[in-house]
């Protein structure tokens, strides 16, 4: 069976099983009401929890921006596209952090699958909160490292598990706050496991960042 015959069924399938899908296009600015496929309906299905999408200040912002930097940056970071602009974002998002350094991705997807490989190989151990995110599931899978997966919020099993794994290196991965459920990781629980077992914690605040924290830091400084 020819290549394009063997896609054509396996669409159809989908189709016949409803679950092929489809974009939907949006028009106008993200916001609680945005316009899907002419008309106007309430979206409960954005990530721009904080209305920043259409702030007329983050607006300014990227206008500012491409007015003094251009559309692009040229080349990657590593050869001759780390700009000004990039310096002093990375800058203020560490003083908001109280981190040495920050490094800015294109995406919360890039930035966990980037991440994760570069902390762990194949002579580590990863471990992962069974409702993880999938940008999390997928920097664990493309780390090449032994994944482990604990039961949502067990802090008890990951115990067991980091007990019976040797590895050179280990690190937990969970979501401070999970998006799907809205419930929080138990981070002090996890840092005194991580702490006993000799392992480090990388930590998603995509959900936590702007809701908890004084000045909306995310959850790991809302418990200090």
């Amino acid at each position: 069976m020819a290549f394009r015959e063997q896609l054509g069924e396996e669409l159809a399938g989908l189709a016949g099983k409803d679950l092929l899908r489809s974009r939907r296009e949006v028009g106008g600015l993200q916001g609680p009401r945005i316009e899907l496929d002419g008309r106007e309906v309430l979206c409960l299905a954005s990530n721009n929890y904080l209305g920043l999408a259409g702030d007329p200040r983050v607006v300014e912002g990227g206008v500012r921006a491409l007015r003094e930097s251009g559309a692009g940056a040229g080349a990657s970071p590593l050869i001759s596209g780390h700009m000004d602009v990039h310096e002093g974002f990375e800058g203020e998002l560490a003083r908001w952090q109280g981190s040495e350094a920050a490094l800015v991705f294109g995406s919360g997807y890039h930035a966990n699958i980037g991440v994760i490989a570069a902390l762990v190989g194949s002579h580590d151990a990863v471990f992962s909160d069974e409702l993880n995110h999938a940008s999390l599931i997928d920097g664990c899978r493309l780390a090449r490292a032994r994944r482990l997966i604990f039961r949502h919020r067990d802090v008890d099993h990951l115990r067991q598990l980091l007990a019976e794994t040797p590895a050179k290196r280990r690190l937990i991965v969970t979501d401070s706050v999970f998006s799907m459920d809205g419930d929080l990781a138990p981070l002090a629980e996890l840092v005194a496991a991580a702490e006993e077992f000799d392992a480090e914690i990388m930590l998603d605040e995509a959900h936590g960042c702007g809701v908890f924290g004084e000045r909306g830091e995310g959850l790991a400084a809302e418990l200090g």
